[in-house]
This record gives structure tokens, sequence and C-alpha cells, in this order.
């Protein structure tokens, strides 16, 4: 307290603490002192005692309650995208939820994400990925104290797996999926040997999708007692293609093989990602049956997988 004329006065104290820095305003008898006129403030423990030093001569003493600045409050409790990978052209459901947040502002990505106007506290937003690339969408939010939480999200967005368009091939043949014909998903087995039984006068075609892989191996046929006459066999994306390029196609006599790649390996067949191929195989010249090579009632081979 301090005296004025005689008289004792009681002195209205008001405390205002910022986030950044405390800033305090200090009103005696309805004038405000200024900050540079202050000396010192005590704030005596276990009390609500706060004693006020000026440098014009007086003393302020008063009840009242410091609290700190309070802390962040805001969270940002889930922020989602419906799916991690898609094809380009497709929508992706962005989803979040926030506690305590007074605002929030969405950036990055693509799709018109940095223009959303984020609803609170819950929302979601579909946007559709144009072009294939890896994006990264962000969702910042601010409390009204000052804090702020940010979270951000991953999506990838593929091209399309192209589509072939496959003529009649001029032989009949049988097609097999690779899992059905190996009991496992390409580029597996890292090594085996199946025996293999191959229409006389047509083909066999093991049918599988690259899928993300980047790996190289290997495909032959090995001549077996049973049948021992020339097959050709290529990589296409057509069942009964035979007219490949020289580096996805091969005719055995008793060994050899086609290297295939996906990671670029230089003198392999390129096969590219997320696209269907056959590995085709025949007794014949892959065009005229009357050329087949197996002379016997049930033409049968032995397919060898080399995965690396």
């Amino acid at each position: 307290m301090r005296k004025l004329n005689g008289f004792i006065y009681f002195c209205a104290l008001v405390l205002i603490c910022g986030t950044a820095s405390a800033q305090i305003k200090i009103v005696i008898d309805n004038q405000v002192i200024p900050t540079e006129d202050i000396e010192s403030i005590v704030i005596l423990p276990n009390s609500n005692l706060i004693s006020i030093s000026t440098n014009v001569g007086y003393t302020v003493e008063a009840t009242g309650v410091v609290a700190p600045p309070p802390p962040s409050s805001v969270s940002i409790t889930g922020f989602s995208a419906s799916a991690s990978s898609i094809t380009e052209g497709q929508n992706v459901t962005l989803s979040w939820s926030t506690q305590n947040a007074s605002s929030c502002t969405a950036s990055g990505g693509t799709g018109g994400w940095n223009t959303t106007s984020v609803g609170l506290p819950n929302g979601s937003k579909a946007v559709t990925i144009a072009a294939a690339g890896t994006y990264g969408f962000t969702l910042t939010c601010q409390d009204a104290a000052g804090g702020s939480a940010v979270r951000s999200t991953t999506v990838v967005a593929k091209a399309p797996a192209s589509t072939q368009s496959c003529s009649t091939p001029p032989l009949s043949g049988n097609v097999m999926s690779w899992r059905n014909f190996w009991n496992l998903e390409f580029p597996k087995p890292g090594y085996d040997n199946v025996f293999a039984t191959v229409p006389r006068t047509g083909y066999l075609a093991l049918k599988f999708n690259t899928g993300n892989l980047v790996d190289d191996g290997k495909m032959s046929t090995i001549e077996t007692t049973i049948t021992d006459g020339v097959r050709k066999g290529t990589f296409s994306q057509c069942p009964g293609d035979f007219d490949a390029a020289p580096e996805c196609s091969y005719v055995w006599g008793i060994s050899g093989g086609i290297r295939w790649a996906t990671n670029g390996r230089a003198g392999a067949c390129q096969l590219k990602p997320n696209t269907d191929y056959y590995f085709n195989v025949t007794f014949t010249n892959g065009v005229d049956g009357n050329t087949s090579t197996c002379n016997t009632s049930r033409c049968v081979t032995t397919l060898q997988a080399v995965n690396r």
C-alpha cells in the first residue's frame, strides 16, 4: 500500500503475462504506471503478496494471483491419408482430428490441398493426384496462447501400368499363372527346376506381374530324357508372342537362358514395373505348329527359374 495526503489508499493491481515474455501492466488509482518506472517486483513465496517498488518514490503492496503463461495445449491427434500408394489420376482422402486448436493451415501436397479451409476439430478432404510422384501433405495448427503443432503424411502416386493390346497368336496354347506353376509369386523361386508339359504344336505361357520389384534373374528350359527337341522362349506382354527383341528371346538346344531385369541390368530383357508379362515356351518356331521338334505324344521340358 502507499500513503497519499495523510490517507491510506488500497491500490488496484493488474498483472498480465504473455507467452513470449512477461508483460506487466500496473494500474494505481486508475493510473497506469509506465514500465520504465518500475524498479522491482517481488512475489513473496507461499503467499499472494506482491511488492512493487518504483523509481518515483512509492512502493505498492497488494494481494493478487500470479499465474505462469499457460503451456501450449494444441495437438493434432490424427492426420492420415486413405491410401499411402495410388495410381496417378486417382483420389485420396486426407482426414484429421485436433484438440484445443483455434486454427489450422494446410500446406504442401498437391490437388489444391494447400488452399483447403481446415475445419475444426475434425474433418476430411478428398484431393486428386494428377501426376506420378511422392507428395508430402502437412497440417499445422495453433491454439489461442500461440502454441502450435505440426503433422505430415506422405502419398506416393504411380504411373498406371501399361496396357498391351494383344492380337490372337498364330499358335494355340495354354496359359498358367506364375504362382500356380511355381507355387510362389514372381520372381521367386530363388532357384528351382519344375517339369512342364508344352503342347506339341503350340505353347505354354506363364503370366506374372512385375509389381514394384527391383531385381534381375534368368529363365531357362532344360532338355529332358522324355523330349529332346529344340525349344524357343520369350518374355513378352502377350501370350504366345515369340516375336520378341533378341535380349528377350532364346532358342535352346541344351542350355542357356534369358536374363530379365527390372533394375536396369545391362544386356538383360528390360521389364517395366507394375506390368503384366508372359514367359512363353514352345517346341515350334513360334509361328507354325508344323515345325515342332517334339516327336513324342507328351512334350516335356524342365523350366528353371533363377532369381539372382
